[in-house]
């Protein structure tokens, strides 16, 4: 997931992504130090949201001659523009209500817009190609610099002067030969989104212990590959003896990390802290009064966490956790999608 806006606005109007590709700037100066013949065997590409603002290349077929130009100036044959630059409740027969039940209808509200989120987020970064393709060596590479200014070389071109000047490199399928190879095994970097639900146990002012449906949403971003830091929102609830809502929520910072891989299985630990809230409607009945309660206290969490990746910015996700809040321990376990 790059930009959580772009996915609930732009692609939602668009549907799916578009029919351009970017070459990321490490894949960039990798492709500088392959033999120029052979460049195009192995190139990674991430299919863009939207598409670069950059003109039509001419297009090169299967029989291009591959001609090798060494130490070019890109700004000779420029197609396009240039913007300048260049390389350079009560009592009653029914539920007793109260702040406790309030907060399960709000948490439940914020649930349904959480899960459009991830279901839209899911959907287009499922469908969107990140991985290796094939391409022609001649094949245009269309060079945005960091100044803002334009121009478009062959693959084969590309030099260590071109990687440096080069914010955003963009390639398309309708200018040459393209035949996608395999996705990329699953990325973090960036952007992070994430539900999970699940059981919970809840202890009642009474001393009782159960289980109730409990939901974590997490939004942070990994600046490794391993290791991620969320804000997280936990939400847990159940009925007491009375009939009464419990209702519990947590809003931690977290820290993830994620060592461990075997194929497409990984597994590693999170912690986090921050505060908690409860809300109980009903810790005790006396004659036609009911007697609520609440209470808030520093929360402490954490757990094992398991991964199993779908694609390269999507993974089926569980995790085991306990919290310490309240003067209590508290278990959960909980399944959901990451998207990144």
């Amino acid at each position: 997931m790059r930009a959580l806006a772009v996915v609930l606005a732009g692609s939602l109007v668009a549907g799916c992504a578009v029919n351009s590709y970017r070459i990321p700037t490490s894949e960039l100066a990798h492709l500088a130090e392959v033999p120029p013949e052979a460049r195009g065997q192995h190139v990674r590409v991430v299919q863009e949201l939207v598409a670069s603002d950059v003109p039509t290349a001419p297009p090169v077929t299967g029989e291009t001659e591959v001609v090798i130009v060494p130490q070019v100036d890109v700004a000779v044959g420029v197609h396009g523009r240039s913007r300048g630059g260049g390389f350079g409740g009560g009592l009653g027969g029914g539920k007793i209500g109260g702040a406790g039940n309030d907060g399960k209808a709000a948490a439940i509200a914020f649930l349904f817009v959480a899960a459009t989120a991830l279901v839209t987020a899911a959907v287009i970064e499922g469908s969107r190609f990140d991985g290796y393709a094939q391409l022609h060596p001649m094949h245009p590479v269309h060079l945005i610099g960091k100044d803002g200014s334009y121009t478009v070389v062959p693959l084969a071109w590309i030099d260590r002067r071109a990687v440096a000047w080069a914010d955003t490199a963009v390639v398309r399928p309708n200018e040459g030969p393209w035949r996608p190879l395999e996705r990329a095994p699953l990325s973090r970097l960036g952007l992070a989104y994430g539900m999970y639900g699940g059981t919970g146990s809840l202890r009642s002012a009474d001393g009782s212990l159960a289980m109730g449906p409990a939901w974590t949403v997490q939004l942070g971003v990994f600046p490794t590959q391993q290791v991620g830091i969320f804000a997280s929102v936990f939400f847990g609830w159940r009925d007491n003896r009375f009939d009464a809502t419990m209702f519990e929520t947590r809003t931690t910072a977290e820290l993830q990390v994620l060592p461990v891989q075997l194929g497409i299985l990984h597994g590693g630990l999170y912690g986090g802290a921050g505060v908690a809230h409860r809300f109980e409607d009903a810790v005790g009945i006396v004659g036609d009064r009911v007697i609520a309660g609440s209470e808030s206290s520093l929360a402490l969490a954490g757990g094992a966490m398991f991964q199993l990746d779908i694609n390269t910015r999507i993974a089926l996700t569980a995790r085991l956790g306990i919290a310490r809040a309240h003067d209590e321990q508290m278990h959960d376990a909980l399944v959901g999608l990451s998207v990144y």
